[in-house]
């Protein structure tokens, strides 16, 4: 890893520990063992490292959601493999997962979410909740409220899964998730 990838898992790192304002930019250089004019050198400020750091993280996230989802053709599907990866995702990358969940929460997150890379995935979200709730697959609510409801219940599954891994592998549990988030969801 370069300088500037250390600087940024040092980061998720604290961030998640300590949190965004109790962590000093010094805590992140020390704990990657550079000085603070190297990390002031990738980034210009606390913020831009913070967003930066949201950015890549999101992109990735949002870069594994839709992983394969053209190779399924029915919706019900692909909403079931957008459910899998995040959920995958969210226990395979836990300081990551509990870092976007502890900035989406603060408005640090808000110049960013504006980013066209983030945009762009969200439509894509958007677009295929809309087709859903058209489609009447999914209940027809507002679709932000949707969306962060949807991101609620995979957040609580992450979090059981990681409090009980045996979990993961086990086919009853998964499919009595799977059931219970899309029985949230369904008209």
């Amino acid at each position: 890893m370069d300088k500037k990838e250390l600087l940024l898992e040092a980061a998720t790192k604290l961030f998640v520990a300590r949190g965004l304002h109790a962590t000093p930019t010094s805590a992140i250089s020390k704990e990657v063992g550079v000085s603070a004019g190297i990390l002031f050198h990738y980034f210009k400020t606390k913020d831009d490292l913070i967003d930066e750091l949201y950015l890549s993280i999101k992109n990735e996230l949002n870069s594994s959601i839709l992983n394969d989802i053209n190779k399924i053709n029915s919706d019900i599907g692909k909403l079931r493999l957008i459910w899998s990866n995040l959920w995958s995702w969210g226990l395979d990358n836990k300081l990551k997962f509990k870092f976007l969940q502890q900035i989406d929460h603060t408005n640090c997150s808000e110049k960013v979410k504006q980013h066209p890379e983030i945009m762009e995935k969200q439509q894509l979200f958007r677009t295929f909740i809309q087709e859903s709730i058209d489609k009447k697959i999914i209940k027809n609510i507002d679709i932000q409220f949707l969306m962060n409801s949807m991101f609620c219940l995979i957040a609580s599954l992450v979090n059981h899964l990681t409090m009980f891994p045996e979990l993961r592998y086990n086919q009853v549990f998964i499919e009595q998730a799977w059931e219970m988030y899309y029985n949230s969801l369904k008209p």
